[in-house]
């Protein structure tokens, strides 16, 4: 299982020319056996990948938590005994800067899992797991071999379907391991018919549950859960810590810092064809640190070409520069749909954020609207593109792009920005008796005193 954070682990080594008072003896011996017991409490916990970490903690009143675990809504059984208790106050009575952490992760996670586990018919608590596995972080390794958000070993991910070699780690990739995760709930589900038994088989194995139920004559986790390994006995309760802390945490004092310019929302793409990674640095303003912070599944520089498609994740601005470029480069053998992202009811044609219910379309923009997007990435070694003149902005305007969302008028878009539609129509050289286009970008030139308050998903020049 992959640590969180490393909590406090008090070794004493022996101790050499050891000479001090009777009264000394016994404080030392004392204080030994106080902080032995400690450590060892901590053990399974430590397996868990559930830390406690010291200083600045929020408040935790057992007698509220325990009121509000009976009334809880929870995908497992729920029984309020000491190791749920412990793990609750984990969550959090945890360091306050690594749970904003983890909240953040979930505003472009979260909405993923959700998306693909409604997909495939499973209860979206189960996205929960993920901040017990990983804390939702993407290269999330353990000392054991398992990866990503959902801490797949490499032998399981194989059998899921996903690429583990040198070359690729799907396991890293938050959609395809998502997808595979949600395979093997299902799996599970149909095996066990019982959410807490599900958790447990997922942390240890299917096998030894099945064994466990079948010689004990139990039918739950909790008959069974003395005899499971001390790291299986703490995942469930850990997984219970986990929702009771995404139910509660603003009634323990942990507030999300509103930032006063938030980061863009993340976009998911699934492509086909081979992009050179070192390329799209050179000739985008698409930063590798960025891509490969998230896009880690990626090892050589290279997104392989693959039947079954190649996940990317990007920022909304950034991703409608890379579907440019993407297209650009195999503009030689064009293909229709050869760039897709995820939608919910045609998922291998269409490209969507997660975060947010509109549809972004690499083909209308290339096929039906060419006009609507210039190149971002042109550079020197691109001359062959014959680019329209701009349309001539004053000092007091800058230039937006806007993906069309899902039944969005063109009437909408322009009170959104408070221009004229007649304008709009004229920046994009627009028919306004034709149908408006999920998923084409239009350009805008909003007076800059108007672009403060719109929202930071925007692509600006």
């Amino acid at each position: 299982m992959y640590t969180i954070e490393e909590g406090t682990t008090v070794r004493f080594k022996k101790l050499r020319h050891f000479s001090m008072n009777k009264l000394s003896s016994i404080f030392i011996v004392f204080l030994f056996v106080l902080l032995s017991h400690n450590a060892n409490s901590h053990q399974g916990l430590k397996a868990t990948g559930i830390l406690s970490l010291l200083g600045n903690k929020p408040e935790f009143y057992e007698e509220e938590v325990r009121s509000r675990l009976e009334s809880m809504d929870c995908l497992v059984s729920l029984r309020i005994e000491e190791d749920v208790l412990d793990q609750v106050k984990r969550f959090v009575g945890r360091n306050k800067a690594a749970t904003l952490e983890i909240l953040k992760r979930t505003e472009n996670y979260f909405p993923l899992i959700d998306r693909i586990f409604t997909e495939n018919n499973l209860p979206t608590d189960l996205k929960y797991l993920t901040i017990v596995e990983s804390a939702l972080q993407l290269d999330a390794k353990s000392y054991v071999g398992a990866a990503g958000i959902w801490q797949l070993m490499p032998a399981t991910a194989r059998i899921l379907k996903l690429r583990v070699d040198a070359k690729v780690d799907q396991r890293l990739d938050p959609v395809l391991a998502t997808q595979a995760a949600a395979l093997y709930f299902k799996n599970l589900y149909a095996m066990f018919n019982d959410w807490s038994l599900v958790i447990a088989a997922y942390n240890c194995g299917e096998y030894k549950v099945k064994d466990l139920l079948e010689s004990s004559k139990a039918t739950d986790f909790w008959g069974i859960k003395k005899l499971l390994p001390r790291q299986t006995q703490l995942f469930v309760p850990a997984f219970i810590g986990a929702s009771y802390f995404m139910k509660y945490y603003p009634e323990h004092n942990i507030v999300p810092v509103i930032e006063e310019f938030p980061d863009e929302k993340i976009t998911f793409a699934k492509i086909y064809k081979e992009v050179n990674l070192r390329d799209l640095f050179k000739k985008t303003s698409i930063k590798k640190e960025l891509f490969l912070s998230l896009n880690p599944s990626y090892k050589r520089f290279s997104i392989p070409g693959l039947n079954s498609g190649s996940s990317v994740s990007l920022p909304d601005s950034l991703m409608v520069e890379f579907v440019d470029y993407y297209r650009f480069q195999n503009k030689f053998n064009p293909v229709l749909d050869e760039a897709r992202l995820m939608e919910d009811a045609m998922p291998d044609h269409e490209i969507i954020s997660f975060n947010r219910p509109f549809i972004f379309s690499p083909d209308n923009i290339s096929i039906q609207n060419p006009s609507s997007i210039n190149l971002a990435f042109e550079s020197a070694s691109i001359k062959d593109i014959k680019k329209k003149t701009d349309y001539k902005k004053d000092s007091n305007q800058q230039l937006l792009r806007h993906l069309v969302k899902t039944r969005e008028s063109l009437s909408e878009i322009a009170d959104f920005y408070q221009v004229e539609l007649e304008d709009l129509l004229s920046w994009n050289e627009l028919n306004p008796s034709k149908e408006l286009l999920t998923g084409t970008v239009l350009k805008i030139y909003p007076s800059k005193s108007n672009v403060l308050g719109l929202e930071p998903s925007l692509s600006k020049d």
